[in-house]
């Protein structure tokens, strides 16, 4: 059907309207996959298909929600919260977030941008002044776009970097133990250190861990009581376990996240229901001004004029010509994903306690079954 729209359009219009062709395509498409209301028959099919693909993958448990601009629409879990204990995930259950984490950093950030207490274009070292001098002139936009160049201290030390206590100045001598992977501004590359700075600049304005801002700044405010710093000591109600497979394939445990080596680039916890109000939260203007989120939104264009498909803390390339803000999260022995489709008020999440596992995957089935004018799942 698209493709016969195309080629009529293209047989009505002139060259030099192709930019008002495109509009109208993309428009339709926006229309045209519209969120519907899947029967049994098509969520039994779309269950069978993620428990396959848990089995496949050896996951243990986790979980899907589909949700209607702060309601949810379905909600269903999975398997084991802990297979030891054989303790079953619930609707409740809490599951660590890794990257998705970025997203509240970074809505911090925003937050302290509207007040007047720091600018995105800001040095770095305005608030850090003891960073390596080799990072001089690094803005607080470049960290949270990854376009500063500083290296992913992760990468360096790979996913067991989370596993210690770690000291930021530790952090940061292993990500200044390689040189810039390119000039500040001038390219992409995905970077945790850029989002453990920022927590380090979010808590010297405030004077707190950063834990304790996001509680009072963000998830007290807006109802999240289940999303909070992943702390292994603490006593939290309904976490989750992280596993993982070792060479046989084999399920083994996961030593939880250590949040001071991680801080906002991926130490943060949630539920699904709490992910929902933060959902929710983003259609009003109850945290972040409209202008604001137009500028936390807007997609990073390097200066040679190559779309990143990232902004401030988002990745927000659109898929199949659906408007699409999303992030993905992996730490320790967990997957996840956020996914907001703001034209059709849609939010789809998925969380599952196992590393290295794709949840794009699922979450993908879950969005054709939903929108089904996307076409089959997926293989």
């Amino acid at each position: 059907m698209m493709n016969v729209l195309v080629r009529t359009l293209c047989r009505l219009v002139r060259y030099s309207f192709i930019p008002l062709l495109l509009c109208i395509l993309l428009n339709f498409a926006e229309s045209f996959a519209q969120r519907i209301e899947p029967d049994k028959e098509k969520l039994d099919f779309m269950d069978g298909w993620i428990r396959s693909y848990m089995q496949e993958q050896n996951i243990p448990g986790g979980l899907y929600a589909v949700s209607a601009k702060g309601r949810i629409e379905v909600l269903r879990p999975y398997g084991m919260a802990n297979v030891e204990l054989k303790v079953p995930v619930t609707d409740s259950t809490v599951f660590e977030i890794g990257s998705v984490s970025k997203q509240f950093v970074s809505a911090a950030i925003m937050l302290f941008m509207q007040e007047g207490k720091l600018g995105l274009d800001d040095p770095v070292h305005q608030y850090l002044p003891y960073l390596p001098g080799e990072w001089l002139g690094i803005t607080i936009r470049q960290v949270l776009t990854h376009t500063s160049g500083i290296p992913d201290y992760e990468e360096i030390e790979s996913y067991d970097v989370y596993r210690f206590r770690l000291t930021p100045n530790q952090v940061i001598r292993i990500a200044h133990s390689r040189p810039l992977d390119f000039e500040p501004g001038t390219g992409w590359y995905y970077s945790n250190t850029g989002y453990f700075l920022a927590s380090m600049i979010i808590e010297t304005i405030e004077g707190q861990p950063l834990g304790q801002v996001l509680q009072s700044r963000i998830f007290a405010p807006l109802g999240m009581n289940q999303t909070r710093m992943a702390s292994p000591e603490d006593i939290i109600p309904h976490r989750a376990s992280g596993y993982w497979v070792d060479k046989s394939g084999k399920l083994i445990n996961r030593k939880p996240t250590e949040t001071s080596s991680t801080l906002g680039a991926g130490g943060l916890l949630s539920s699904a229901y709490d992910l929902v109000k933060w959902d929710q939260a983003l259609y009003d203007n109850r945290l972040l001004s409209e202008s604001t989120k137009q500028i936390w939104w807007a997609e990073t264009i390097l200066p040679n004029g190559d779309s990143t498909g990232y902004a401030l803390g988002w990745n927000v390339r659109p898929y199949k010509h659906l408007e699409k803000q999303s992030h993905g999260g992996q730490v320790a022995g967990f997957v996840t994903r956020f996914s907001r489709f703001p034209k059709q008020e849609t939010c789809i999440i998925v969380f599952l306690n196992r590393y290295r596992v794709s949840s794009l995957a699922p979450s993908l089935a879950v969005l054709h079954t939903f929108m089904p004018a996307l076409g089959p799942i997926p293989e």
